[in-house]
C-alpha cells in the first residue's frame, strides 16, 4: 500500500499514482485532493486519460480516510476548538502536512520541474495542486501558511509547484453563510453515518437548475423559490439529470466513500470557526505576502497561478463559495492577490470529473 510520511510523528497519507507517461521527460504532476466522504477513488475514471495529455495524476487520501493516518488525540483537541490558537493549528496543520507530501514525491519520484518547452513560451513541467469540494480548506490552508515551510520546500516549490485549482470549493473553506433558498446541504449529526453518507451523496450529486453568480453578494441575494434537484421536479426528467450517486449504485458508492468521516471528525471541521476560514482564504489567495522575519512583508510563490472552476448545476453550497471568492478577488488589492482565473463548466454538476472523466481531463490539460 503506497504512503508517504508527512511528519516525524508516523503520520503518513495513502496515495494512488497514474505513473508517469511512457518516455516523457516533461510532463505535469496533478495531485489530486478529494472532499468530504468521497474519498481519491472517486478520481479513478479519470486515469486512463492521463497519459495521453502527458499528465501524471495522484490521488492522494487525507487523514483520517482509508490508509492514512487517523487524527490523534492532540489533533481531535485542536478541532473541537477551546481557543482560536486550537482552531487555527487545526487547519494549519493539515495544510502543511499537503505540502509535506508533495515535497516528498517531488523529490522520491524525480518529477521534473517547470521550465520553457523548446521553441514556445509554454510551460511544460512542474506539479499543480487540484482540490475538489470539502478538500480546499485543508488546500488552502498550504497556501494560507506557506512562510511555514521549511525555506529548502519554498525553494523546491519555486522551481515545481505551477498551479493550485479550487475545484467547486465547499461553502465551508469561505467561511460565509449561505444565502437563504441556496443551500441544499442539511447537517445532521444525530443520524448514523451510513444514512449521513447517503443523504449527503444524493444532495450534493444531484442536478441543479443552471446557476449564475449574482451581481452582488452584500447584501447576499435571496433565493425565492428555493433551488431544489431537477429529480425533484414534478415534470418528467431527463435521464442525464440523474444523480450522479444513483447512476454509480450501492457497490460503487460504497467503494468510494467512506461514511465514518460524520460519526465526529467531520462535523467538528465543519464547526471551525468561520472567521479562521476567512483568514486562511485571504491569506492564500487574496494578499500573499508574509513576513520573512526581516519586517519586510514577502510574497511566497508570486508566480503560482490559481483556478476556480465551477460547475453551473451543482448544490448551491459549493456555488455559492465560488461566488463569494469571485466577489472578494475582484475587491482585491491587484498588488498583492495572486493571479485567479475563473472557469464555468456548463451543464455540469459536482461529480463531472465521475460523469465525463475525458472531458474533465481534457479541461485540465488545458489550464494546469
Amino acid at each position: 500500500m503506497p504512503i508517504a510520511p508527512v511528519d516525524d510523528q508516523g503520520t503518513v497519507l495513502y496515495y494512488e499514482d497514474s505513473g508517469a507517461p511512457a518516455g516523457s521527460t516533461d510532463y505535469i504532476t496533478v495531485v489530486l485532493i478529494h472532499g468530504t466522504c468521497f474519498h481519491s477513488a472517486v478520481y479513478r475514471p479519470m486515469i486512463p486519460f492521463a497519459a495521453e495529455r502527458n499528465l501524471r495524476f495522484v490521488l492522494l487520501n487525507l487523514r483520517d480516510y482509508p490508509g492514512s493516518s487517523p487524527y490523534s488525540a492532540d489533533d481531535m483537541e485542536d478541532m473541537r476548538g477551546s481557543t482560536p490558537q486550537h482552531q487555527a493549528r487545526a487547519l494549519q496543520t493539515r495544510g502543511l502536512e499537503i505540502a509535506e507530501f508533495v515535497r516528498w514525491f517531488i523529490e522520491m519520484e524525480g518529477t521534473p520541474p517547470i521550465r520553457e518547452a523548446a521553441g514556445t513560451e509554454a510551460l511544460v513541467g512542474g506539479v499543480s495542486v487540484l482540490a475538489w469540494s470539502g478538500g480546499t480548506c485543508a488546500a488552502v490552508a498550504t497556501f494560507a501558511h506557506a512562510d511555514k515551510l521549511p525555506e529548502a520546500t519554498r525553494r523546491l516549490f519555486d522551481a515545481h509547484l505551477r498551479s493550485f485549482i479550487l475545484y467547486d470549493p465547499s461553502v465551508t473553506v469561505v467561511g460565509e453563510a449561505r444565502p437563504p433558498g441556496l443551500g441544499a446541504l442539511v447537517r445532521n449529526q444525530a443520524a448514523p453515518s451510513g444514512v449521513q453518507t447517503a443523504e449527503f451523496a444524493l444532495t450534493i450529486g444531484s442536478y441543479y437548475p443552471p446557476f449564475t453568480f449574482p451581481d452582488s453578494i452584500d447584501p447576499p441575494p435571496v433565493y425565492d423559490p428555493p433551488r431544489r434537484a431537477i429529480h425533484l421536479s414534478a415534470d418528467p426528467v431527463d435521464p442525464k439529470y440523474t444523480p450522479t450517486p444513483t447512476k454509480m449504485g450501492p457497490r460503487v458508492l460504497r467503494d468510494v466513500t467512506h461514511p465514518d468521516i460524520f460519526a465526529d471528525t467531520q462535523h467538528l471541521l465543519w464547526a471551525l470557526s468561520f472567521d479562521m476560514y476567512r483568514q486562511n482564504l485571504s491569506r492564500a489567495l487574496f494578499d500573499c505576502r508574509f513576513d520573512d522575519g526581516s519586517g519586510m512583508l514577502k510574497e511566497v510563490w508570486p508566480a503560482l497561478r490559481v483556478h476556480v472552476v465551477w460547475c453551473d448545476r451543482s448544490p448551491g453550497d459549493c456555488l455559492w463559495a465560488s461566488a463569494v471568492i469571485h466577489a472578494k478577488y475582484k475587491d482585491a488589492e491587484p498588488k498583492y492577490r495572486r493571479p485567479v482565473e475563473f472557469h464555468k463548466l456548463e451543464d455540469a454538476n459536482h461529480f463531472v470529473h465521475w460523469e465525463e472523466p475525458e472531458k474533465f481531463v481534457t479541461f485540465l490539460a488545458g489550464i494546469v
